[in-house]
């Protein structure tokens, strides 16, 4: 070859390669989604504009016909899918995917064998699996689909993947010879297979899957299922040193089987899995569990995870060895893919040579956050990025050394343009941000806002101060940033946020431990002794508390947000601030009436937080039997009692430390003292706290702002505040806004006092909730704000050991139940409601008739209500049979009780409650059996009892309509106004007699339709299930039918009737007018059976109204 020829056959080598890398850099990056058809998120919603490929799922195969099938609900999604996502985005790509069925693909998903399948019977006959071709093909046509999806990741057996490539090479052949449009371009076809070649050790056909689909989707997720396994696994972890079910290992086999690196996609799951920790300490990934948590079966939307999390303030986890994300509420521990884990792994793909990402599915992110980070990924250019060059920084005047300056392109690079993903939380000064810098230190960025009421004053405050103050359990300010008129503070990061975090969530705060607490209480204590007496300056905080207490990666606590603070020199105690500052609750009388300030407000606000971490209570005037009482003025009544344990969060155990709640309780309420004489300093605070002789403490008198007044108590006034020992600072008389101020809370306070005396009685606002209407009403969605007591219906015991047996499904419902009620509304009591209708009597009759079984059931039951948090127990047993069931029923709950109450002492926390829902008599023939309840051990051992005072009349008798919740009835004793009344004459006190209203009807076929009033003849059941409406079916039939509604005095019940369908029911009117009879009786409240059965909580709405003070 000569010299030429040379130069020309490597020019055409490197044009070649050159066109190759081009053609690769140009190829287009697939970003693809399925979306579930008839999921809450409608088609309109999705923002198609991220995605190049869109994939509606999923069509089944007719098991008969075998060729594709669309349920016909799903029919107008799949018809108009197409159409309405390419408006937004013209350019999209639409497939059609079809899969298992939901029964197959759930058994293979958690291992279970399949005797057969949909898509194993067709692709195991060459005429179903023709029929299959032809109607996929035509179906695709028929909907506008440029595309087919086979969504088939677990075949079970070696003939199934024989077949399957048959199937493969016959679908090609008909998508290649389809007879078509020469503008229209060929059916792209490709398939969801699993994260591996090899599936449940058989191969996929990989040479038949390269040849005849465009590209394969990889479920590159669910390798871990809490149905599945007894710890904590990262659901889709892109490494994993313990384990071959990762990503990596996946798609290093499918390369290692030479499939062509640019046909493989990675799956991207916007879901993730929650488990039950077996114990608090170990929250990482591989942590033993005992099974699932939140849903019914673990899985939860990246959209219900961020909620979660956002309710929970929970710290999410980013695990870059795994590559993904977690986080630990209490013993709850969700593992999932945050933006992180996303960006991390579309880099990932990208690096690798795949062709893009499909995510598994589009509804559930959260704002479209994960599917912008995995498109922005894409167009992000590498730009040259500025450091931080601490030589350079500018200082903030000559008197903040060791501070830097910041230019807002720094912080806006570090905080991703100030994200939403990368928000801790928000302030009265403004927005919160986490940031990194390019060096990789982690910063708190705190951004001042438009809307804040604090500004430069704040901003100049918080760092000249700051820069002076040097101590542990001080939070330490790095730095800030004035550019562009900005006015950002730059702190050290610290991961636990703050005091509030834990202390106030019901989760959170039950792996919050005494230790923990402690050294939390120690901290603040040495923060307050430097500010006051080592630093140079004494500094006066003005806004302690806990959200204002952060806590570092070891729980060490850090005093921030210094904006407020006063600084004097030694010596010094002369200031003039302008304005009352501070936050209610945490703020003293002096400062409150007279603007006085001193290192005694310190004090004040540190009592405070110190009675909210022995109790886990916020600042609230809702405390108290009449629930009127602050927070100091409830500590201080049950100290005096002797009661302290009922306000000390019943979880503490201080056994085995020199720090005593109750010794606790006592300084906290020495601090929060009316006059600040009587005050501790803080060097005397926390040699109290240490000392062992509790003699030595003085006794505290009555706590500031309490209504009442003692004999020793009084108040700073102008005439005897210079007899104070401590230096006072008064505020400039003809502050702006002072006189408001003092006016407002001096209001607020009288207003307390008169409402205290003339408070009504608390009344039980209760109701049940079936369980078995979780999916149609969710215990998040219960409107509490109308309930005081929510019972969990029904559970049982074992018909042989008379136990819990608890499963995990069940198990995930009731911490569910719990935790939503409490993130709803903290003071609602949650009970588990046990029995109910289904069980029968003999269960209970069995279980109450020795007292070894007695005490099975007591305990297990105790431990039950304790495991997952609810407040109380409630025994449903229809009904004991004869005088003697009705005597064991009278022992069961004497021993019931006295085990309640040996656990409260044991465990010093407050008893649960215990209450029975009974018949709506107290005596009464049932198969002319006379029963006589147990009255005196019921108002002895129970707090309440819940008379069912309904069901008087229904489908046991179809001879004649009947009110079957009637209050009054001439001609029976069958009436609430009987039965309560005998409830009352058996001895029961009538604060412990519960109403109870039903919230659906009962129905008849009558007779004659001319006569239709209550007790007129009936032939049979009217309409609904066994005769039964629900009331919001009630109304629903009354509305569209034009049914005569009449509400009847006689009985205080209403009826409907229409024809000769007759309902007797309860409505607004009556249950209004039943309720003001229970007030006039003087009983403790009402019930409803059940939640969801009402109208859009039209009767729980007005019912709350009608006994406004509730519990």
């Amino acid at each position: 070859m000569n010299r030429r020829t040379a130069i020309y056959f490597f020019f055409c080598f490197v044009i070649i390669a050159f066109t190759g890398c081009l053609a690769e850099e140009q190829r287009p990056w697939i970003k693809a989604g399925y979306w579930y058809a008839g999921s809450e998120s409608p088609i309109p919603d999705i923002n198609s504009a991220l995605f190049t490929h869109l994939i509606c799922a999923f069509a089944a195969v007719n098991t008969s016909t075998f060729e594709l099938s669309i349920p016909p609900s799903a029919l107008q999604y799949f018809s108009t899918f197409t159409n309405i996502t390419k408006l937004k985005n013209p350019s999209l790509v639409t497939l059609l995917s079809i899969w298992n069925g939901l029964s197959a693909t759930n058994r293979s998903m958690l291992g279970l064998e399949l005797s057969s399948s949909p898509l194993s019977s067709m692709v195991s006959d060459p005429s179903r699996r023709k029929s299959f071709i032809e109607s996929s093909i035509r179906t695709a046509r028929l909907y506008g689909f440029k595309g087919l999806d086979l969504f088939w990741v677990w075949p079970q057996t070696a003939s199934d993947m024989i077949h399957m490539a048959s199937l493969f090479d016959e679908w090609r052949a008909a998508v290649e010879s389809e007879p078509r449009d020469p503008n229209e371009p060929k059916l792209i076809l490709t398939m969801g297979v699993h994260y591996s070649p090899t599936c449940n050790s058989v191969n996929y056909p990989v040479e038949k899957l390269r040849k005849n689909f465009d590209w394969v989707h990889l479920v590159t997720y669910d390798y871990h299922l809490p149905m599945k396994e007894g710890v904590a696994g990262a659901p889709a972890a892109l490494y994993d040193p313990r384990s071959d079910l990762n990503t990596d290992f996946g798609i290093k086999e499918w390369i290692r089987r030479e499939f062509p690196v640019n046909k493989l996609v990675l799956g991207l799951p916007f879901h993730g899995y929650a488990w039950t920790l077996v114990g608090p300490g170990n929250d990482r990934i591989g942590a033993p569990a005992s099974g699932l948590a939140v849903t019914r079966d673990g899985s939860m939307s990246y959209k219900y995870i961020k909620w979660y999390v956002r309710s929970y303030k929970a710290s999410v986890v980013y695990d870059a060895n795994y590559v993904t994300n977690y986080c630990s509420i209490g013993l709850i521990w969700i593992g999932f893919d945050d933006v992180e884990a996303i960006k991390a792994k579309v880099a990932y793909a990208r690096e690798k040579g795949l062709t893009g990402f499909n995510v598994f599915q589009v509804i559930n992110d959260d704002n479209w956050v994960l599917s912008h980070a995995g498109v922005f990924l894409l167009r992000r250019m590498s730009q040259s990025s500025s450091e931080v060059n601490a030589s350079t920084a500018q200082n903030f005047e000559e008197d903040t050394p060791n501070l830097l300056r910041f230019s807002f392109g720094i912080i806006r690079a570090a905080t991703d343009n100030f994200s939403d993903a990368n928000k801790l939380g928000e302030g009265g000064y403004g927005p919160v941000f986490k940031g990194e810098l390019p060096n990789g230190q982690v910063m708190a960025v705190k951004r001042l806002s438009e809307s804040s009421i604090q500004g430069v004053e704040e901003f100049k405050n918080e760092v000249t101060l700051t820069a002076r103050l040097q101590h542990v359990n001080l939070v330490r300010l790095l730095g800030f940033c004035t550019d562009r008129q900005e006015k950002m503070l730059i702190y050290e990061y610290l991961p636990n946020k703050n005091l509030d975090y834990y202390l106030f969530d019901p989760i959170r705060r039950r792996v919050f431990d005494w230790g923990k607490r402690v050294k939390i209480i120690e901290g603040v204590c040495q923060g307050l002794l430097y500010l006051q007496e080592y630093s140079n300056f004494t500094v006066i905080h003005r806004d302690l508390k806990g959200g204002n207490i952060l806590l570092d990666a070891e729980m060490n606590p850090k005093i921030s947000d210094f904006g407020m603070a006063k600084l004097f020199r030694k010596g010094k105690v002369e200031a003039n601030t302008g304005r009352i500052v501070g936050t209610y609750g945490f703020v003293p009388p002096e400062y409150v009436q007279h603007g006085l300030y001193s290192m005694k407000y310190d004090v004040y606000s540190f009592g405070v937080v110190l009675l909210q971490i022995i109790s886990s209570k916020r600042i609230s005037n809702d405390n108290g039997p009449n629930e009127d009482w602050n927070l100091s003025e409830y500590a201080y009544e049950l100290w005096k009692e002797g009661k302290e344990f009922e306000f000390i969060d019943p979880i503490l155990d201080d056994s085995d430390s020199l720090f005593k709640t109750t010794r606790c309780l006592q300084v906290g309420l020495l601090c929060v003292q009316t006059n600040p004489v009587d005050r501790p300093s803080m060097v005397e605070v926390c040699s109290m706290l240490k000392s062992e002789a509790s003699s030595t403490i003085p006794l505290p008198r009555r706590p500031a702002f309490s209504a009442k007044k003692d004999e020793f108590s009084e108040s700073i006034t102008p005439s005897n505040r210079d007899e104070v020992a401590d230096p006072f600072v008064r505020q400039s008389e003809e502050a702006e806004g002072e006189g408001a101020l003092t006016e407002c809370w001096s209001m607020n306070y009288s207003n307390q006092a008169a409402a205290r005396t003339n408070a009504a009685p608390v009344a039980v606002k209760g109701a049940y909730w079936p369980s078995w209407f979780a999916d149609t009403l969710p215990p998040s969605a219960i409107e509490t704000s109308l309930f005081t007591h929510i019972y969990f219906a029904f559970l049982s015991p074992s018909n042989e050991t008379y136990k819990f047996e608890v499963s995990g499904s069940t198990a995930a419902l009731l911490s569910n139940f719990t935790m939503s009620l409490s993130l709803k509304r903290p003071r609602v009591k949650t009970l588990i409601s046990i029995g109910g209708g289904g069980d029968g009597p003999d269960l209970y009759s069995r279980m109450a008739s020795s007292s070894s079984t007695r005490k099975a059931f007591i305990d297990s039951s105790i431990a039950l209500a304790r495991k997952f948090g609810f407040d109380g127990l409630d025994l449903d047993w229809e009904f004991p049979q004869n005088p003697g069931q009705m005597e064991d029923f009278g022992l069961l709950l004497k021993e019931w009780r006295a085990a309640v109450n040996h656990e409260a002492r044991a465990a010093r926390r407050p008893p649960l409650l215990l209450t029975a829902a009974v018949y709506f008599a107290a005596d009464f023939f049932l198969d002319e059996v006379h029963r006589a309840y147990p009255a005196r051990q019921i108002s002895e051992n129970l707090d309440w009892i819940n008379a069912m005072c309904y069901d008087y009349h229904g489908s046991w008798d179809t001879s004649a309509t009947g009110a079957q919740a009637a209050f009054f009835d001439p001609n029976s004793n069958i009436s609430s106004s009987y039965g309560l009344g005998s409830w009352i004459r058996a001895g029961v006190p009538r604060k412990k007699i519960i109403m109870g209203l039903p919230l659906y009807g009962r129905t008849w076929e009558l007779k004659d339709p001319n006569i239709n009033g209550i007790g007129a003849a009936a032939v049979g059941l009217g309409p609904g299930d066994e005769g039964v409406l629900l009331y919001h079916q009630v109304v629903a039939f009354n509305k569209q039918n034009g049914a005569e509604v009449v509400y009847d005095k006689t009985t205080v019940s209403t009826y409907s009737y229409l024809g000769k369908s007759w309902i007797g029911y309860d409505d607004v009117t009556s249950t209004t007018a039943k309720i003001k009879l229970a007030q006039s009786l003087r009983l403790g409240g009402y019930f409803f059976w059940a939640l969801s059965y009402d109208n859009n909580w039209t009767i729980s709405t007005q019912a709350s109204k009608a006994w406004p003070y509730g519990r």
